[in-house]
């Protein structure tokens, strides 16, 4: 396993600023060979395929702005993996091993979504997205787009559009600044029909829309266990760990985090053998991790929060940004409603 103390040692050093693009702590993953983990076996330089949720839980704790970046590189390559032809496959996989970045971006306002008119062999943009985690830091966005009442993904190498600018207007977020996820229109950009990925619709197919989960979920607990690790330096700084109090708050914590690692442990081998479930199983599997990691996390700030007390809410404490990192971070869409799915699943396949 790579040693990650190169890039804490830089994740420390970032400032609280939400136009500051991590650029070094990629350039390290890119040579630590960690841009190119999930690829297919066939393009791997690496004896065997490594264990993406280790690394994405990793990256997560080192930094969670980090880590969503890196989750959407994740994301993107497993797109492609699943909907491009084997001509994009190794284009775009052959840039992934010279470091190059990828991203994938969906969200939008409803009165900018983006649309796609075709003419002869072009397709033209229309709209914006917003939260476009790396801004125009990424090399590749895969982007949705309407075309008539359907969506359609599109590879888009961001470089080839010097135009494009990043709007911050809506992003002045409390936390996960360093994820710098700005607005972006597409209005006026040509897009050739050899950038499309996919048929239309393939975005929003299952298991992997909603089993997609089961990546930031890996995330958000790295995040977590920086939390704890932030609570045990103060008690230890302050002679507390002979605390009962304390004792009793750094077990609960622990065994919180030991049981999110166990979720690891089945998402990596659903990820590596996804035949041996129905598609069914996965997204199951996805919204009761989703939602368990949830629930450690928001544990976890609350065990954190009553050990460490108003001093981790100063700005030179660590707990500070990590404590606001997290809560951003935690509010993915749709909790309610996936948490309502395992129930209706529990309902139709649970067996006594």
């Amino acid at each position: 396993m790579p040693e990650f103390s190169k890039i804490n040692a830089l994740c420390t050093q970032l400032p609280d600023d939400s136009r500051h693009f991590p650029k070094k702590i990629f350039t390290s993953l890119h040579k630590m060979g960690l841009l190119q983990i999930s690829l297919p076996y066939t393009f791997q330089e690496n004896e065997k395929q490594l264990s993406v949720f280790t690394y994405l839980f990793e990256i997560g704790k080192a930094s969670l702005s980090v880590g969503r970046i890196y989750e959407g590189h994740i994301n993107a390559i497993k797109l492609i993996e699943d909907y491009g032809s084997l001509t994009q496959q190794n284009f775009y996989f052959q840039k992934v091993k010279k470091g190059k970045l990828f991203g994938v971006w969906n969200t939008e306002k409803h009165a900018e979504v983006v649309t796609a008119r075709k003419h002869k062999d072009s397709f033209y943009l229309e709209g914006a997205k917003t939260f476009c985690s790396g801004g125009l830091h990424i090399d590749y966005a895969i982007v949705t787009a309407e075309i008539n009442t359907a969506k359609q993904l599109f590879i888009v190498p961001l470089k080839d559009f010097p135009q494009l600018k990043e709007d911050w207007t809506l992003w002045q977020p409390m936390g996960m600044k360093n994820s710098v996820s700005c607005r972006i229109d597409f209005t006026g950009i040509e897009i050739s029909s050899e950038n499309l990925l996919g048929r239309q619709n393939v975005y929003h197919e299952e298991p992997w829309f909603s089993g997609g989960a089961m990546r930031f979920a890996a995330v958000q607990l790295g995040g977590a266990e920086a939390v704890l690790i932030s609570a045990l330096d103060h008690l230890r700084l302050q002679k507390r760990t002979k605390d009962p109090y304390q004792q009793h708050r750094m077990g609960m914590m622990a065994i919180q985090i030991q049981s999110g690692k166990f979720w690891l442990e089945k998402s990596q081998k659903i990820y590596d053998f996804p035949e041996k479930y129905s598609p069914e199983e996965i997204v199951n599997f996805a919204n009761m991790m989703r939602c368990a990691i949830l629930e450690i996390s928001e544990n976890i700030l609350s065990l954190a929060e009553h050990a460490i007390g108003v001093q981790g809410f100063m700005e030179n404490h660590p707990l500070e940004r990590l404590y606001r990192d997290l809560k951003v971070y935690l509010k993915q869409p749709g909790p309610d409603l996936a948490l309502q799915n395992v129930g209706s699943f529990t309902f139709e396949s649970y067996k006594l």
